[in-house]
């Protein structure tokens, strides 16, 4: 019998992160199935433009050419960011309408349903995910801490977006009314999350480091001379670009936490699962 996750109940931090791991222990391959039905070519030209933007700004090119330097870089970055907010609404609504699924069906989930749950719901997920860059950057541009304020209840934005069916404007700012009294418990959860998935990346990123090392040592006599554009290689960028590729799979599993997190948050404002339990045993009387 399969072993499901309730996900509508109260969690302390510790099994927030440990339920999160579990359920993509559990879950880990119709969640994979679902991911390269919706998410597979917007990876891909996610790591084409990653590419294109590691090669642009290796040759140092831009720093040499004016206003057109400039513009051949402004070019990459732009581009970057828009397969950016593309992919991670398409990851984020991939994997928050799977785990929908997965709570209205008892761990059943339809992939052509939830094909169709992604699609009906790609703009409003792209929208939100750029609304949501744009107030965390002036934020931090702000200061450091609102920077860091906003984006805690932002991060549910997502969440409540899907499970609730609301509109980007209710999302964002439901996602404060959401946290509110709940801030610090929500904060040391994404810490303790971002940290694990910080030390994942640098573990992930040390052939990267590792080679720009021992070119760095090899090419001394070039560097000292200005030559900075020896340093990155073929070598330096493909591994640049398969580092950046596997962070971006990484992400899926902040995903999964905030769903946690959310129903955690949820259940103990409006204790919507205690009362369908409850509803549940009254009519199997």
């Amino acid at each position: 019998m399969k072993e499901l996750i309730t996900f509508k109940k109260q969690r302390e931090l510790g099994d927030i992160i440990t339920d999160t791991f579990k359920f993509i222990r559990l879950e880990y391959k119709p969640l994979f199935k679902a991911l390269l039905r919706n998410a597979a070519i917007p990876f891909l030209v996610l790591i084409a433009i990653s590419a294109y933007y590691t090669s642009a700004t290796a040759n140092f090119s831009f720093l040499e050419g004016g206003t057109f330097g400039a513009a051949n870089l402004f070019l990459p970055i732009l581009a970057l960011f828009i397969a950016l907010f593309f992919y991670y609404g398409v990851l984020y609504g991939t994997i928050l309408n799977y785990i929908k699924l997965y709570v209205a069906n008892q761990g059943v989930v339809d992939q052509d349903e939830l094909k169709r749950s992604v699609k009906s719901e790609l703009g409003s997920l792209t929208g939100l995910t750029f609304l949501i860059f744009i107030m965390m950057f002036f934020g931090f541009m702000l200061c450091f801490f609102p920077g860091v304020y906003i984006a805690i209840p932002l991060s549910l934005a997502w969440a409540i977006l899907v499970f609730e069916n609301k509109a980007v404007g209710d999302s964002i700012s439901d996602s404060f009314k959401l946290i509110k009294n709940e801030w610090w418990i929500t904060f040391a959860t994404m810490l303790v999350l971002g940290i694990l998935l910080y030390i994942a990346n640098i573990v992930l990123s040390l052939p990267v480091i590792l080679y720009s090392l021992t070119k760095g040592f090899l090419s001394a006599e070039t560097i000292s001379q200005g030559d900075m554009s020896s340093m990155f290689d073929w070598v330096y960028i493909t591994l640049s670009v398969l580092s950046s590729a596997v962070q971006y799979i990484l992400a899926g599993i902040f995903a999964i936490a905030i769903a946690f997190i959310y129903f955690n948050l949820n259940e103990k404002k409006n204790q919507t699962g205690t009362f369908e339990t409850i509803e549940s045993i009254g009519s199997d009387l």
